[in-house]
């Protein structure tokens, strides 16, 4: 399991994402499959580093920052239609040390209940070796430095 990040450990950053979820994502009890949460989480991830590090960027520089840990405790069953909100929450390092951590936290946006709880962690690594990268490129380090 991952472990916490002390909440005195640098600026906490906050994003907000709506999820309305599908019929496809549904199991056979009708609730949403639990590998779902997943993808949300990514979706939540990818909303503060798309900021930092787009994609095509990414690329250019020869970097891929893959999830190394990923957990999620379900609370109560998503179903098809019910409007949710992903809250996802990381606080902003003052030194890389190799690994980034996210927060989620699921809830009905109606009901105000907790649904889902989870975290993600990921790193960066060269594309061309696969070694993790130690230092980020400066132009990128200043960005992720300056997310509010």
């Amino acid at each position: 399991m991952l472990k916490s990040l002390p909440q005195s450990k640098g600026r906490l950053i906050k994003r907000r994402l709506p999820i309305q979820p599908a019929f496809h994502e549904t199991d056979m009890m009708g609730v949403i499959h639990n590998s779902v949460y997943f993808l949300w989480f990514e979706q939540g991830r990818l909303q503060i580093m798309l900021e930092v590090l787009p994609v095509e960027e990414a690329l250019a520089l020869g970097v891929f920052m893959p999830v190394v840990e990923n957990v999620c405790h379900y609370r109560k069953p998503a179903k098809f239609g019910q409007p949710l909100l992903l809250y996802t929450t990381h606080h902003i390092q003052p030194a890389y040390e190799g690994r980034l951590v996210f927060s989620h936290y699921l809830i009905h946006e109606k009901q105000r209940t907790a649904m889902a709880f989870g975290q993600t962690a990921m790193t960066m690594v060269d594309a061309r070796t696969n070694r993790l990268i130690k230092e980020w490129p400066a132009a990128v380090w200043k960005k992720y430095q300056a997310l509010k």
